[in-house]
């Protein structure tokens, strides 16, 4: 892993002397225009460079003896920086409850998930609740260090902290790897999950994305959320009329692929208006470089589960046909609420 980051940095640097070298005066300007690079220009230089997914984690003794507070969080920041001494870095968006943990523990553990571990990097990419459920269904042991173990990772580098610093949005962690160790005991699992986005976004997306287009998402993580964050980033990538038959075509894959679990199958009135509702939602402003947890935060109408029913009755969404054509609500037009 650290001589694979040496290779993407050196790698990086090259690509960046020819852009210096051949490229032209305009494309410089895009970038150097006031001696900085823009983020919008960064995200999509960083939307083409690989990145391992891990997972961090840590955990302190509750106060009152009772047992543990533990966190985890996907991570695509992570970096080998020197092998003598094994220095690793991550880092976290501020505020974060788990940079602030670190800070009390001053240690922490790094999980190289593998391919098929889709499932930990979705987990641990959701947003923190602030209770202490994170690790509930997740199989894990507690190392004597005092750190939370997923098993079956495809590596595990348990560090004490180094340094750490607050840079631009973010606070860098540099961690000494005290004890590192490889899974060997499934071949095929040491083969490393990575992401690189068809844009750039929350590392999180990216895996749930993958995992849906593949399906290989666990039929339980298949939510009215889900559907939801599906359908975003079609539309967002896509544009609203091409993502129409990559989300139909998606969810009637999903279903075959889990039809032993489907209690109801494909709904072609629902999913268009979800379709529309979200594309109406997304009008206006500037989505292109969202994720989905920034979009819900914006619009938090969308998740609202009676939301349907507000434009169909009863009588209109139970019509028999409506399952296998699109039907237009009753009682009033698709559109954003308020508008």
């Amino acid at each position: 892993m650290l001589k694979y980051a040496r290779v993407l940095r050196g790698a990086t640097c090259c690509r960046v002397r020819q852009w210096r070298q051949g490229s032209s005066a305009s494309e410089r300007e895009d970038t150097e225009g006031k001696g900085h690079l823009q983020a919008t220009v960064l995200k999509r230089i960083m939307n083409r460079v690989p990145q391992p997914v891990v997972v961090v984690t840590a955990a302190k003794k509750l106060s009152d003896g009772s047992g543990w507070y533990k966190r985890g969080v996907t991570c695509s920041s992570f970096t080998g920086i020197s092998l003598c001494p094994p220095i690793v870095s991550v880092a976290f968006n501020i505020p974060s409850r788990m940079h602030d943990l670190m800070l009390e523990t001053e240690r922490f553990a790094v999980h190289v998930l593998a391919k098929n571990q889709v499932r930990y990097g979705l987990h641990f990419a959701k947003r923190d609740s602030g209770d202490n459920s994170q690790f509930a269904d997740i199989p894990h042991e507690m190392d004597p260090r005092d750190m939370p173990i997923l098993r079956d990772t495809t590596a595990v580098m348990l560090c004490t902290k180094h340094s750490v610093h607050s840079i631009g949005d973010h606070n860098v962690w540099y961690g000494q790897v005290e004890h590192a160790y490889n899974n060997s005991c499934v071949q095929e699992r040491r083969e490393p999950l990575l992401y690189y986005a068809r844009s750039f976004r929350a590392i999180g997306d990216e895996a749930f994305m993958k995992a849906f287009e593949d399906t290989t998402l666990p039929f339980e993580d298949w939510t009215h959320e889900a559907h939801i964050r599906m359908a975003f980033h079609y539309i967002r990538d896509l544009g609203p009329e091409a993502a129409v038959d990559h989300i139909k075509n998606g969810i009637k894959k999903f279903n075959a692929q889990n039809k032993d679990k489907i209690n109801r199958g494909y709904h072609e009135t629902v999913t268009t208006f979800y379709t529309q509702i979200i594309a109406e939602a997304m009008k206006g402003g500037d989505c292109e470089d969202l994720t989905f947890d920034e979009f819900i935060e914006r619009e938090p109408w969308i998740m609202d589960r009676h939301l349907l029913f507000e434009y169909y009755s009863d009588e209109r969404i139970n019509d028999s046909r409506t399952k296998s054509e699109f039907l237009s609500p009753d009682k009033k037009p698709i559109s954003r609420p308020g508008s």
